[in-house]
């Protein structure tokens, strides 16, 4: 949802209109790639990196995401393969309001590279896992950071951390994303890493590395230039916009989005769902003015600490303005968008 669309509408209402109606059984077809590429591809490309979506950020390219919530039903595997030949560089696997299952997320991974290569020459799209370790403070992060150990055991390449509000809980998050080692020349972060021996086993055979390369690798980027782990933090609530510049110079951190429809929730409250108000009249309301202000602040937090931007632009920006300001991933929808994205950027690295 757009800045401007939150502050016309309902939270539920803009909610409704920007679902990811892709994000069920036969609708996955969507995500499809048609075999449709930028004219700026260079069909000679071969990956450097692991991780896709670190590969396209150092090459200062957007990523477009699809987003896959599993049901509860044994699907994963299957729909794993189906999205391998997606037209998106990444796969958002939904766990914080979805089926809570890192077997459902180990068989998806699974089916991704058995689908696989992708139509880039990856062994498989990035993947990142939201998950309910909210991030209000220390003690919950630390009672929690199992769930990013698993997540990252399974295969996946990041984990998107939500309701992040607490500096001391962020620390831990990125922690939980780390072993217990720094490489020569990396600084030493404040928390010792979290993940153990034992851990690289089934990540590294969804890799197609050794296990004792992927412990060499598996660290997070950009702190670790080398590093094949993107995590991130979602700032949803009107305290994250409060510590916004400390959360965004956390070390180890590599994206970010202000999930503007729970921060209308926590902005708004009971005046972003209720139905006897208007939008104009939703939109006039102070607390609107003071979604937007704190939007934009959690914005510019990121831009200043080079925090790659998962969210829109300033209110108002076009699609390339966007880019210009920042925007570097965010959710796909059409192919043709996201192939306007390309084009702009001048892309070289196939779908």
């Amino acid at each position: 949802s757009s800045l401007m669309t939150l502050g016309a509408l309902g939270v539920g209402e803009a909610m409704a209109q920007n679902a990811p109606v892709q994000r069920r059984g036969a609708m996955y077809r969507s995500f499809r790639f048609s075999g449709k590429q930028p004219s700026t591809v260079d069909f000679n490309y071969k990956p450097r990196r692991l991780n896709k979506v670190i590969e396209l950020w150092e090459d200062n390219q957007v990523v477009a995401y699809a987003e896959f919530g599993a049901s509860g039903a044994p699907d994963t595997y299957e729909e794993g393969k189906r999205m391998s030949q997606t037209f998106c560089d990444a796969i958002n696997y939904e766990m914080e309001n979805d089926s809570f299952s890192f077997d459902g997320l180990r068989n998806f991974m699974q089916g991704l590279v058995d689908g696989g290569p992708t139509p880039s020459g990856h062994r498989t799209p990035m993947v990142f896992v939201t998950l309910p370790a909210w991030g209000f403070d220390g003690p919950s992060m630390r009672a929690n950071v199992w769930q990013i150990n698993q997540a990252l055991s399974a295969g996946a390449h990041g984990c998107l951390i939500c309701e992040m509000e607490s500096p001391e809980a962020g620390e831990i998050a990125i922690a939980g994303g780390r072993y217990k080692w720094t490489w020569p020349g990396v600084p030493e972060l404040p928390i010792e890493g979290c993940r153990g021996a034992g851990s690289q086993s089934f990540a590294a055979h969804i890799w197609g590395i050794s296990s004792a390369e992927y412990s060499r690798v598996a660290d997070v980027w950009p702190h670790n230039p080398k590093g094949e782990i993107s995590m991130g933090f979602k700032l949803e609530n009107r305290r994250s916009a409060q510590v916004a510049e400390q959360l965004m110079a956390i070390r180890g951190l590599a994206f970010a989005e202000p999930g503007p429809s729970d921060n209308g929730l926590s902005h708004l409250g009971w005046d972003a769902v209720r139905a006897d108000i208007t939008r104009e009249q939703r939109a006039a309301l102070p607390a609107s003015k003071r979604l937007a202000e704190d939007l934009e602040r959690i914005r510019l937090a990121a831009k200043a600490n080079n925090v790659k931007w998962l969210g829109n632009g300033p209110p108002g920006a076009t699609p390339q303005q966007e880019i210009d300001q920042g925007r570097r991933m965010g959710p796909s929808g059409p192919e043709a968008r996201v192939q306007a994205d390309r084009l702009y950027t001048k892309r070289k690295m196939p779908y």
